[in-house]
């Protein structure tokens, strides 16, 4: 197999996210000018534009026309737009997401019964409140209740103070959203949904690592009978 051929612009542009990964540079700064750049590394002004577009596109940088190149700070929105691109692309099953998924949230019940802020927790019964909120009405309520389901799962990544898992989170959360019209209707009804999440919060304020992490395992294992039994 031929090796791809390291261009200087791949090379700079490795040099240069070094530095924003090293933190030398932090979110909202102005990296040097094309001119600066290319005195530094003695390179082309082409060589330096392919390297910022390589940063841009990882969303390392914003590109401001007229006004320079400065750092982002990584959203793990966008860490999770990619994952779930990877998804919808066939290089990651559904069912390989749906156990990675379980092995995650159910360590991530287990941090945030440790790690889970007052704030946190209020979010989430507020969330769980608006679920509540829409039982008994006439309309298609469903999907905006499984979307808000999915939403709580995010949370609870968030909860663990794991970025990781957080971005794992907001990518399936994306995808699950693509297939939202065929899973509307899981096996347990939304009334088992909402007592589902009442049980664990209650379980995390309490600081219930065990019992929190055992609700999560119940809750997702219901979600993953529904998912096999309609795919």
């Amino acid at each position: 197999m031929t090796e791809k051929k390291i261009t200087a612009s791949d090379r700079l542009q490795q040099q240069l996210e070094e530095l924003l990964l090293s933190r030398q540079y932090l979110p909202g700064d102005r990296l040097p000018s094309e001119r600066e750049v290319m005195k530094q590394f003695r390179v082309g002004r082409g060589t330096v534009r392919a390297a910022y577009r390589s940063l841009q596109q990882k969303g390392l940088l914003e590109i401001r026309h007229g006004g320079g190149a400065f750092v982002q700070e990584i959203d793990s929105a966008v860490v999770g737009e990619t994952l779930s691109t990877l998804i919808r692309h066939r290089r990651i099953s559904t069912q390989h997401l749906l156990e990675f998924r379980e092995a995650i949230e159910i360590r991530c019940a287990a941090y945030a019964a440790e790690r889970a802020t007052k704030k946190q927790i209020l979010n989430l019964k507020s969330l769980v409140d608006q679920m509540e909120g829409m039982l008994g009405f006439s309309g298609d309520w469903q999907l905006q209740f499984y979307k808000l389901e999915l939403n709580l799962h995010t949370e609870l990544a968030k909860m663990s103070g794991n970025p990781m898992f957080e971005w794992v989170a907001s990518s399936f959360e994306q995808h699950a959203e693509a297939v939202s019209d065929i899973i509307v209707h899981p096996q347990e009804s939304p009334e088992e949904v909402i007592r589902d999440w009442r049980n664990f919060i209650q379980a995390v304020e309490n600081r219930e690592v065990t019992k929190a992490s055992r609700i999560i395992a119940l809750h997702i294992f219901k979600f993953e009978t529904t998912f096999e039994d309609i795919t």
